[in-house]
C-alpha cells in the first residue's frame, strides 16, 4: 500500500493536479483514516469514497482531479440534502417541501423569499417566510443494496444501512402569480437556493413538463437522466412544474438501494428540482417496504387518509387544479391490497371502490375545468413489452368505465419507455375514434423510430381519452411491437391472457394513431395549456450542453363541456353470478350456465 501511495504522490506532483488545493497531500488523502464518515453527509462522503477507490485503482489525471474535487465537496454532517418542492394543495397559495439530513440532525426549516433568482443576501433581509418542518427518523435503509454498481463504486457492502432524518414542511398563504426562491436547513447549514412560481390568480397560458422512468442504477443512467433534466430546464425555463410518473430507481423490494434515490435527487434530476416543483407518483420499480418514496416526497395525503386499506406509500394519489386543467395523479400499484379477481382479473375492490370513487369526487368537485388530465405510471394501453403484462386487462376492466364516466381527456402514462400516441380511444370497445383526428402528417416509416409513419395531428377528446407515453428520460429503452406481432399476441382464451405473452385488445395496432417508436435518446415533453388546446412538444436531449431536437408536435382539443359526474360508489366485488347471469368483460358479453362460462356465440371459455 505504501508503494501505491508513493506512486500516487509522485504522479500527482508531476502533473500538478493538487497545485490549486493548499497543503493537500494525496498520499494522506488516500489514507483510510483521514476523513471520518461520521463527520460528513452520507451523499458527499460516499462520493468521496468512490473517487478514492477509482484513484487507487488507476492514478490517471482525471481520477486524481476527481478525488480533489470530491474532497472539496465534502459537506459537514449538519448539511441538508435530497431537497425537493412538490405541489400539495392549492398551487396558488401553497407549496410543500421535503429533504433529508443525517440521523440525529433534527433541526430544520424552509426559508422562502418573494424574489426570483434570489441570492444568499436576500435571505438576510426583510420579508423572509420561515416554515418549521416536522422530522421523522427513517427505517434502517440499505444504502447500496442490490445495486452492484454502487457496491463497487463506494466499496460499501450490500448490507450497509443508514438511518436518516426526513424533514417535511408545507408553506401556506403564499401570493398567487409570484416567483419565489427557497432554501432549507438552519443557521450555518443552508442548502443551495431553488425556485418556484405560484399559479396566477387568473391563470392564462402556461407550460409544464413530463419525463419518466429514469431507472437510476449506475453512472450511465445518471448521466442520461441529468442530460434530459438540463435540456428540459434550458428549453422550457418557464415551466411551472414537472410531472414524473414513477420508476425513479431500478431496484425495488426489501433489498433496494437508497443510493439510487440519493443520486436521483443529488445529480440526475437536480437541474429540474432547483427550477420548479415536482408532481410525482410511484412506479413498480420504486416498490419497497422500506418506503423510500414516502420519505422523500411531500404530496397531499387525503386519499390515503380516507380509504380502508392503505396504499404502501403516502401521497401517490392526489389531485390539484392548475389554470384550466384538473390533474388527477394516481397509482394502480396497490390493486391487490384488497380482494380482487385473481383468475379472470375482472375486478379489484381497491381500484373500483377507492380509486374510482376518488376520481368521481374530484371531477364532481371541479366541474368547470376545461381539461381533465390523469397521470399514472402503469398503462391502460401501450405498444411495447408491457402490452402483454398480466395487469393491463385488469386495469382496463376497472378503469375504462371510470375514464368514461369522468370524461378524462388525456392520460399521461409511463412504464413502457417508448414514444406512443394512442387514440382517442372509445372506452366501450377499445377502438380508435378516427373521426376525432385531423391535421395528421403521413411520413415515411422509420424503422423502430416510427413504425406507424404518422406524425403531429390534432386529437379531439369529446368522446374518448387520448393516451400518451413520452418514452424515457433515461437509458432503459423498449422497442415498439409492429402490427404482425400485436395480432399474434391477441387472444380470447382466458387461460393464455395472463401468461405475459398475450393481450385482449383486438386490432391493438390501430390504436396507435400518431407517432409510435423509440427515439433512442433521453426524451421529455413540454405541454402548453393554451386557450384553444393542449399543445405537446416532445424533444430529445442531444448532448450535455442542453441542446435538443424537436421530435413531435401535436394538439389535444375539447369542444364539449364536461357533464356532471355522478358520485355513486364503486362497483366493488360483484355478486356471484346466478345461472344465466351475464357479465361484460372488455366490451364482450359472457353468460354463465351451470357453473360454465360462454361467450355471445355460445362458445365455452375456460
Amino acid at each position: 500500500m505504501k508503494k501505491l501511495y508513493s506512486l500516487l504522490l509522485i504522479t500527482c506532483l508531476s502533473i500538478g493536479v493538487f497545485a490549486a488545493t493548499a497543503d493537500l497531500d494525496p498520499a494522506v488523502v488516500l489514507a483510510d483514516t483521514l476523513y471520518e464518515a461520521a463527520d460528513y453527509t452520507v451523499p458527499s462522503y460516499t462520493e468521496f469514497l468512490a473517487a478514492k477507490i477509482a484513484a487507487k485503482e488507476s492514478a490517471t489525471q482525471a481520477n486524481l482531479q476527481k478525488l480533489v474535487d470530491k474532497v472539496a465537496a465534502l459537506q459537514v454532517k449538519e448539511q441538508p440534502y435530497n431537497m425537493v418542492a412538490t405541489i400539495n394543495g392549492d398551487p396558488k397559495t401553497q407549496m410543500a417541501f421535503a429533504w433529508f439530513t443525517n440521523e440525529g440532525i433534527t433541526d430544520g426549516v424552509v426559508q422562502i423569499v418573494a424574489k426570483e433568482n434570489a441570492t444568499e443576501a436576500d435571505f438576510a433581509g426583510e420579508g423572509v417566510i420561515t416554515v418549521p418542518a416536522t422530522t421523522k427518523t427513517t427505517k434502517m435503509l440499505r444504502y447500496t443494496g442490490k445495486c452492484s454498481y454502487a457496491v463497487k463504486a463506494t466499496g460499501l457492502k450490500a448490507s450497509v444501512r443508514y438511518k436518516y432524518e426526513t424533514h417535511k414542511a408545507l408553506a401556506t398563504g403564499l401570493t398567487p402569480g409570484t416567483g419565489y426562491s427557497w432554501r432549507v436547513g438552519y443557521t450555518g447549514h443552508w442548502s443551495d437556493i431553488a425556485h418556484f412560481r405560484t399559479e396566477d390568480a387568473e391563470q392564462g397560458e402556461y407550460s409544464f413538463l413530463i419525463m419518466s422512468d429514469s431507472h437510476i442504477m449506475n453512472e450511465t443512467y445518471i448521466k442520461e437522466a441529468r442530460r434530459c433534466a438540463l435540456a428540459a430546464v434550458k428549453t422550457v425555463p418557464e415551466a411551472r412544474f414537472c410531472c414524473f410518473p414513477g420508476d425513479f430507481v431500478e431496484d425495488g423490494d426489501a433489498n433496494n438501494s437508497e443510493w439510487e434515490w440519493e443520486r436521483w435527487f443529488e445529480e440526475a434530476m437536480e437541474p429540474v428540482i432547483k427550477a420548479m416543483p415536482m408532481v410525482p407518483t410511484d412506479g413498480n420499480h420504486d416498490d419497497s417496504p422500506n418506503i423510500n418514496y414516502t420519505y422523500h416526497f411531500n404530496t397531499d395525503n387525503y386519499f390515503n387518509l380516507n380509504v380502508t386499506k392503505k396504499p404502501q406509500f403516502e401521497g401517490i394519489t392526489y389531485s390539484f387544479v392548475y389554470g384550466d386543467v384538473l390533474f388527477l395523479v394516481f397509482s394502480m400499484q396497490d390493486f391487490w391490497r384488497e380482494s380482487y379477481d385473481q383468475v379472470n382479473r375482472t375486478w379489484s375492490v381497491y381500484l373500483t371502490d377507492h380509486v374510482g370513487s376518488w376520481f368521481r369526487k374530484q371531477c364532481h368537485d371541479n366541474p368547470d375545468t376545461r381539461y381533465r388530465v390523469s397521470l399514472a405510471h402503469f398503462n391502460l394501453f401501450s405498444g411495447s413489452d408491457h402490452s402483454t403484462d398480466e395487469e393491463p386487462p385488469l386495469f382496463r376492466h376497472c378503469m375504462l368505465p371510470v375514464m368514461k364516466e369522468c370524461e378524462i381527456d388525456v392520460a399521461l402514462q409511463g412504464h413502457d419507455h417508448t414514444y406512443e400516441v394512442i387514440g382517442p380511444v372509445n372506452p366501450d370497445d377499445c377502438t380508435p375514434i378516427l373521426s376525432a383526428i385531423s391535421d395528421r402528417e403521413d411520413v415515411p416509416v422509420n424503422g423502430n423510430k416510427n413504425v406507424t409513419g404518422k406524425k403531429g395531428g390534432t386529437y379531439c377528446t369529446d368522446d374518448g381519452t387520448f393516451y400518451f407515453i413520452g418514452a424515457t428520460c433515461g437509458r432503459k429503452r423498449y422497442y415498439p411491437h409492429n402490427r404482425t406481432r400485436m395480432e399474434s399476441e391477441y387472444t380470447t382464451d382466458p387461460k393464455l391472457l395472463f401468461d405475459n405473452h398475450h393481450h385482449d385488445v383486438k386490432n391493438y395496432f390501430d390504436l396507435f394513431t400518431g407517432m409510435f417508436g423509440q427515439p433512442e435518446a433521453p426524451t421529455f415533453t413540454k405541454i402548453t395549456v393554451k386557450p384553444d388546446c393542449l399543445e405537446f412538444n416532445s424533444y430529445t436531449a442531444d448532448d450535455d450542453e442542453g441542446n435538443v431536437s424537436l421530435l413531435n408536435t401535436m394538439r389535444v382539443v375539447r369542444t364539449k363541456a364536461h357533464t356532471e359526474t355522478d358520485l355513486h360508489e364503486g362497483v366493488g366485488k360483484p355478486t356471484v353470478l346466478q345461472n344465466g347471469g351475464k357479465v361484460m368483460r372488455n366490451g364482450e358479453l359472457y353468460i354463465t350456465r351451470d357453473g360454465r362460462t360462454f361467450n355471445a356465440l355460445g362458445q365455452e371459455v375456460k
